[in-house]
C-alpha cells in the first residue's frame, strides 16, 4: 500500500472519532444555551447509519473500485505503472543476493519477477471485487435504512449537515492528496528515464478517479442543503 492508501486509511479511521467529538461539542453548546437535550433511539440510529454510509463508501470506492481501476491501468499502460512496489522489492532482493547478504528463503525468493507481478495482479483483482461487492451491499442496506428512519424535515437538520460536512472534508482531502501525488508521478513516469518501479502512479490516480466524483457529489449535496435551509 502506497502513501496515498495509508493516508486514506487514516482519514477514514479518524472519521468516527471526528463524528463523536463533533457530537459532544454540539451537545455541550446546546446545554450551555439552556436547551434540554433528549437523545432518542431513532437519533442514535441515524448517527449509526450516517457513519456506516461513510465507511461503506470508502470500502466500496476507495478500497475496492480504485483497486480494480489500478489493475486496469496495469493492463492498459504497463505493469510497472500499477505495481511499482513489486519491482522495487524484487530489485532490492536481487541486490542483496548479489552482495552475498543472507536472505531467508521462501516462495518469494524462488519466484521470478513476472510471476510476482502476475500474483500481485490476481490478488488485486480478488481484493478489488470483494471489497467493491461488500461495500456496495453495506452501502445499499444502510442507505435504505436511513431513508426508512429519517423524516423529510430531518433531511436538513444539524445531523444531516454534520454528515455532509464530514464527508465533504474527507473526500476533498483524499482527492487533493491523490491528485497532488498521482499527477507528478505520472509525469515523471512518462518523461523521465527511471528504474522499473521507481515511479508507480497507478494507485494514486485510481484513488483520485474514484474520490473526485464522490467529492463533487458531497459538495453539490452540501450546497443544496444550505440553499434549502436558507429558503425556509
Amino acid at each position: 500500500m502506497g502513501i496515498v492508501g495509508i493516508i486514506v486509511g487514516i482519514l477514514f479511521g479518524l472519521a468516527i472519532p471526528i463524528v463523536i467529538i463533533a457530537g459532544i461539542v454540539y451537545f455541550i453548546l446546546r446545554i450551555k444555551s439552556g436547551i434540554t437535550i433528549t437523545i432518542s433511539f431513532r437519533f442514535a440510529l441515524r448517527v449509526y447509519f450516517y457513519v456506516a454510509i461513510l465507511v461503506s463508501i470508502g470500502l466500496a470506492g476507495l478500497g475496492g473500485l480504485s483497486t480494480l481501476i489500478n489493475v486496469g491501468f496495469g493492463e492498459i499502460v504497463d505493469r510497472e505503472f500499477s505495481y511499482g512496489h513489486v519491482y522495487e522489492e524484487h530489485r532490492e532482493m536481487q541486490n542483496s543476493l548479489e552482495n552475498d547478504n543472507y536472505i531467508y528463503e521462501n516462495a518469494d525468493t524462488e519466484r521470478s519477477l513476472p510471476d510476482k507481478v502476475e500474483l500481485e495482479m490476481k490478488s488485486s483483482v480478488i481484493n478489488g471485487i470483494s471489497l467493491t461487492m461488500i461495500g456496495t451491499f453495506l452501502l445499499m442496506v444502510h442507505f435504505l435504512g436511513r431513508i426508512w428512519v429519517e423524516t423529510k424535515d430531518e433531511g436538513s437538520d444539524v445531523l444531516r449537515r454534520l454528515y455532509l460536512i464530514i464527508g465533504l472534508a474527507i473526500f476533498a482531502i483524499v482527492t487533493v492528496i491523490s491528485l497532488a501525488t498521482g499527477v507528478p508521478e505520472t509525469l515523471r513516469y512518462a518523461l523521465l528515464d527511471m528504474n522499473p518501479g521507481e515511479e508507480s502512479p497507478g494507485e494514486a490516480l485510481a484513488i483520485a478517479i474514484v474520490a473526485l466524483p464522490i467529492w463533487v457529489c458531497y459538495l453539490v449535496a452540501t450546497l443544496r442543503n444550505v440553499r434549502l435551509a436558507n429558503a425556509v
